[in-house]
């Protein structure tokens, strides 16, 4: 009898979103009066127009207290082999989707990747980069959904067996210690 190799659910291509990200850095005043720069991602869009690739960074507001960014040409992709990462966004507290920055002299921070897999925004903030994250649209959290349902699937926790360390009648270990009768040492 010959089986088939199907599959439950016809697999999709991945989505791609064309995705920009709105920067905002305040500055924050310690004790002393020193100000230190504080950065937090205000908000993500998903757009359909610009080259995704080409990215743009575009002054938005240039208040003293308050400067917002808005960087554009990131692309947001799925990969089959992030989908236990992306199964533990879905089914965690709080869906985000992370924005990975590094350093620049000119920016302070510039965006370098935009991705929904907790587990490379975290590698990313092992190696000292800067990782903010937004809430994640409806949109992105749907196909994110539909991705991992049609390419993932949990595998079951096995408990490993337990190998026995030594014969019972310590046989194989020459030096090991035999118990002693509890008899023989009460009538000497």
């Amino acid at each position: 009898m010959s089986v088939k190799n199907e599959t439950l659910v016809e697999r999709g291509q991945a989505p791609t979103f064309n995705v920009g990200v709105l920067l905002e850095l305040r500055y924050k005043t310690l004790v002393g009066g020193f100000r230190t720069p504080s950065w937090s991602l205000a908000e993500l869009f998903i757009r359909g127009e610009g080259v995704a690739g080409v990215r743009e960074k575009t002054v938005v507001d240039d208040a003293e207290d308050c400067k917002r960014y808005l960087w554009t040409g990131f692309e947001l992709n799925f990969y089959r082999d992030g989908g236990e990462s992306y199964w533990h966004t879905l089914v965690g507290e709080q869906q985000e989707v992370f924005v990975v920055c590094q350093e620049d002299e000119e920016d302070g921070i510039a965006p370098i990747l935009v991705t929904a897999d907790y587990d490379e925004a975290m590698a990313y903030h092992e190696a000292d980069d800067t990782v903010l994250a937004a809430p994640m649209p409806q949109v992105i959290y749907q196909a994110l959904e539909r991705f991992v349902l049609e390419n993932y699937a949990p595998q079951q926790k096995k408990r490993r067996k337990r190998k026995q360390w030594h014969d019972t009648e310590n046989k194989d270990e020459p030096f090991a210690k035999k118990p002693q009768n509890l008899e023989s040492k009460i009538s000497e």
